[in-house]
């Protein structure tokens, strides 16, 4: 009697399993019908999403995969894949933000905040003309889309970075470009304004505040070209550029 007990309940069990199978996977209810993206500003290849998502057992999703094939597009720094039973998929995204151009033979570089190389484009007036800071002179050993750009010099990168978020956030006037010059972080600004922050490698944060306060004031007082150093942090002066 109970070797009889115990085949009913593996035959129990094991019909359990078989008709949970058929469910999960023999009818439709777990085909994926919807993804939903956030945010839904960057455009996700409808390929990946029709191969590896839409029609699929949600079971059978490999969200590792979809997560890596996502973030190739460098405009997404991290993806998240979320199953929502029984039939959607959340992706929910961390962006990268465009911050610099670096000039680069006959183009530009497009370079996020976090120094990931996000395009490479061929130098127009278009290009020109979107408001990110444009960077001359910087020295880098290679470059490749979706990687972090290589370069022996980090520190000077990251003062860059920093001061170009600086300026989007903090000034109004419109920058030209910023560029090397005998080792020094050299700002240009409206052609007829120079700012130069000193040595490359020393830190700039504790100078960007006293540029936004000398830049207010000179505008107060209508002027608007002459040379800001910045090389000596608790002593920047103001030279007339006549």
């Amino acid at each position: 009697m109970k070797h009889k007990g115990i085949l009913k309940s593996v035959l129990a069990i094991a019909l359990i399993i078989a008709i949970a199978y058929v469910i999960i996977f023999m009818t439709n209810i777990f085909l994926v019908e919807d993804c939903k993206i956030t945010p839904n500003t960057v455009n996700i290849d409808q390929e990946i999403l029709s191969k590896n998502i839409l029609g699929k057992n949600i079971f059978t999703i490999d969200s590792n995969r979809v997560k890596i094939l996502i973030e190739e597009n460098p405009s997404v720094k991290k993806a998240i894949v979320k199953r929502h039973l029984p039939d959607s998929i959340e992706i929910s995204m961390s962006l990268r933000e465009k911050i610099i151009q670096v000039e680069y033979m006959n183009g530009i570089i497009e370079i996020a905040s976090d120094g990931y190389v996000m395009d490479y484009r061929r130098l127009s007036d278009q290009v020109l003309s979107e408001g990110y800071l444009r960077v001359k002179g910087l020295e880098f050993d290679r470059f490749e889309k979706n990687s972090i750009l290589i370069t022996d010099d980090y520190k000077l990168l990251e003062n860059i970075i920093i001061l170009a978020e600086f300026l989007k956030n903090h000034i109004e006037e419109e920058m030209d470009f910023v560029f090397i010059e005998n080792n020094h972080l050299i700002l240009q600004i409206q052609e007829e304004f120079i700012v130069d922050f000193g040595p490359i490698n020393e830190p700039i944060e504790n100078k960007l505040e006293k540029l936004k306060l000398i830049l207010k004031d000179l505008k107060s007082k209508n002027i608007n070209r002459g040379i800001i150093n910045m090389r000596y942090e608790k002593n920047p002066v103001y030279y007339p550029n006549h």
